[in-house]
C-alpha cells in the first residue's frame, strides 16, 4: 500500500546568506543568487540524527508531521550553517490546485518515467523514480514526485512567462536586456565590462519563491505501520528525549491537520491501517512513567508526556469536534473497525443519517459488548440481574 512522506526544505546559503529553497531530495544544488554550490547530499540524513540517535525510517513510516530545525547541521568554513525542513504524511497533491494525485497515476508515472498531470487543472510535476540514493535513503521507496531531478515535460510543451528587464550597462550606458535566466554577472555585447546585478534588479527578476513540496511514495505493509507505534510508544523516554519531543508533537500535529486540510480528510489502505492500529493498541506504562503522573522536567522546563490514551483522545476530539463534516467513508471506517469507541460519538453514530455508518456500527461486536457494558453500568444492580 502506498503513503506518501513529504519535504519542504529550506537552507541559508553560506556564500550569500539567502534562503535557498530546496527543489530536489537528496541532491547538491546551486545557490541562484550567489552561484555557490551547496553540499547538502547527506544533510537530510543528519537532520535526523542530530543529537540522538533516531530510526528515521520508521519516522518515515508512520503518519505524523512536524519541524526538524537544526541551525548546525555542518561544521566547517562554506558549509550550510542553518536549514529548516517541515515534513508531513498527506497524500502527495498538485502544486497548483491542492488536488490529491490518484495512487494508480502516481504509480504508473513511476513505472513508466514519466511525469504526473494533475486530473484536476492538468498541471505536469516531474517524477524521480527511487535510484539507489533514494533507496539508500528509504528502501521501500519507489519514487519521488516532485523533484527537479525527475523525468518532465519537454520545455516547448510548458507555457512560461517571461519577465524581461531592461538594464543600462554601468560602463557605456548600452541597454542590457535581462530575464530569469540572465546571470547575476553580466557581460555588456557592447563593450564586453562586466556588470554585477543590484539587488533590486537581480530580486525582481528572481523573487522569493517557497520551499517546493516533494513528496518520497513508499509501498508499505500493515507490520511497517505497527512498528512505527511500538517503537514510540515502548521506547525508553528518559533515555532519548528528542524521540519523546517527536511523540509529543509529531503525533498530534498530523491529527490535527488530518481533520482541517482543505481537501477533507483522506482514506487510502495505509491510513486505515494506521488508524486501527493506533486506536485498537494498547501499551502498558512502565512503574517509573508512572511514578511522574505523565509530566517529565528537562533543563528547559516541565512537559506532559504523550501516552497512547492520550493520543487517542486527540484522535476522538477531533472527530467529534468536525462530525457534522467528515464523510461518510471515515465514519462507516471508524464505526466498522474500532473497538473502544467513546460512548457520545458511538451514539452519534448509531444516530447518523447514512444507513451504511449504522450497519457498520451494528456489525462490530467489540461496540455490541461496549454498548451492553454501558448498560449494565447504568442500570447498575438491576441491570446485573436483568442485563
Amino acid at each position: 500500500m502506498l503513503k506518501s512522506y513529504n519535504f519542504q526544505i529550506q537552507v541559508i546559503c553560506p556564500g550569500c546568506n539567502t534562503n535557498h529553497p530546496v527543489s530536489s531530495l537528496l541532491a547538491n544544488e546551486t545557490c541562484d543568487n550567489c552561484g555557490k554550490e551547496l553540499f547538502m547530499n547527506k544533510l537530510i540524513q543528519r537532520s535526523f540524527e542530530t543529537g540522538s540517535f533516531i530510526d528515521r525510517i520508521k519516522i518515515m513510516n508512520g503518519f505524523l508531521s512536524g519541524i526538524f530545525d537544526n541551525q548546525k547541521p555542518s561544521p566547517g568554513l562554506g558549509s550550510i550553517s542553518e536549514f529548516k525542513m517541515i515534513c508531513w504524511s498527506h497524500p502527495a497533491d498538485c502544486e497548483e490546485c491542492k488536488t490529491p494525485l490518484d495512487e494508480s497515476d502516481i504509480l504508473d508515472s513511476i513505472t513508466n518515467k514519466k511525469p504526473i498531470f494533475c486530473k484536476k487543472c492538468n498541471h505536469p510535476m516531474p517524477v524521480r523514480p527511487a535510484d539507489d540514493e533514494i533507496k539508500q535513503f528509504h528502501p521501500k521507496a519507489i519514487g519521488v514526485i516532485n523533484d527537479s531531478r525527475g523525468f518532465d515535460v519537454h520545455p516547448d510543451v510548458v507555457e512560461t512567462k517571461s519577465h524581461t528587464v531592461v538594464f543600462s550597462c554601468m560602463t557605456c550606458g548600452a541597454g542590457l536586456k535581462l530575464d530569469e535566466h540572465s546571470k547575476r554577472l553580466m557581460k555588456c555585447s557592447y563593450c564586453d565590462n562586466e556588470n554585477y546585478l543590484p539587488d533590486a534588479i537581480w530580486n525582481r527578476l528572481h523573487p522569493y519563491k517557497e520551499p517546493e513540496r516533494i513528496y518520497l511514495i513508499l509501498d508499505l505493509n500493515e507490520s511497517d505501520l505497527k512498528e512505527t507505534l511500538d517503537y514510540f510508544f515502548t521506547m525508553n523516554i528518559f533515555t532519548n528525549y528528542l524521540l519523546l519531543g517527536i511523540r509529543n508533537t509529531h503525533f498530534s500535529d498530523f491529527i490535527g491537520t488530518y481533520f482541517t486540510s482543505e481537501n477533507g480528510v483522506f482514506l487510502s489502505d495505509s491510513v486505515k491501517s494506521w488508524w486501527k492500529n493506533l486506536l485498537n493498541s494498547k501499551y502498558e506504562r512502565t512503574s517509573k512513567d508512572e511514578n511522574i503522573n505523565t509530566e517529565i522536567e528537562l533543563a528547559t522546563g516541565i512537559f506532559k508526556i504523550l501516552f497512547i490514551e492520550d493520543v487517542k483522545d486527540i484522535f476522538f476530539s477531533n472527530f467529534r469536534n468536525a462530525y457534522g463534516k467528515l464523510n461518510t467513508e471515515l465514519k462507516e471506517f471508524i464505526a466498522g473497525n474500532i473497538i473502544e469507541i467513546p460512548d457520545d460519538i458511538r451514539d452519534m453514530l448509531s444516530k447518523d443519517s447514512s444507513e451504511s455508518v449504522r450497519l457498520a456500527l451494528a456489525k462490530n461486536k467489540s461496540s455490541e459488548n461496549q454498548l451492553s457494558s454501558a448498560i449494565k453500568k447504568e442500570k447498575g444492580f438491576f441491570g446485573k440481574l436483568f442485563g
